[in-house]
């Protein structure tokens, strides 16, 4: 009577990556699900699961799927029947190759984005004029805005006091 002595090797996968308990995968989704959100199919240990995705998804996110991972073995991590997770990174895929409408209404977008403040640079932008503002009061560009207004607001009361009073003399 001798010990049995048991080697078990897991084969990579090419869907699945292992990180001990947990199970990660990538999962391609579009321009569109990352910035408006949606869902998509995700495969799994055991089947099929839809995942929510969120508005605003940024490239490299990554979102957890709880207990969808790889069971702990008895003894370790607590009870059987419990389970890692499963990560999902996402992948935003950009098509290669748009239509002309489609060029359009990106570019559409992106005048809108920096209009409003919602791209990088109107970002950038608003942060750095606050910044300036919390040190210095208020920025230049509001400072000439403020001095340009009181210029129009007196000359526009010259010109109705002028005014008022050539009507009095008339009178």
């Amino acid at each position: 009577r001798g010990d049995l002595l048991v080697t078990v090797i897991v084969e990579e996968d090419n869907f699945f990556h292992r990180d001990g308990a947990d199970v990660h995968v990538e999962v391609p989704i579009s321009v569109t699900q990352a910035i408006l959100g949606g869902t998509v199919d995700v495969k799994t240990l055991t089947g099929v699961a839809e995942m929510t995705i969120p508005k605003g998804c940024q490239p490299e996110s990554k979102l957890v799927m709880r207990g969808k991972g790889i069971p702990y073995l008895k003894g370790r991590g607590g009870a059987s029947n419990r389970k890692g997770n499963q990560i999902v990174h996402l992948k935003i895929d950009i098509p290669k190759k748009i239509t002309k409408r489609q060029e359009e209404l990106i570019r559409e977008f992106d005048k809108e984005a920096a209009e409003s403040g919602m791209g990088m640079s109107g970002r950038l932008a608003k942060a750095a004029g606050s910044a300036f503002d919390s040190i210095f009061g208020t920025s230049n560009k509001d400072s000439k805005q403020d001095d340009d207004k009181k210029r129009k607001t007196s000359k526009d009361d010259s010109v109705d006091n002028s005014s008022e009073e050539e009507k009095k003399q008339h009178a």
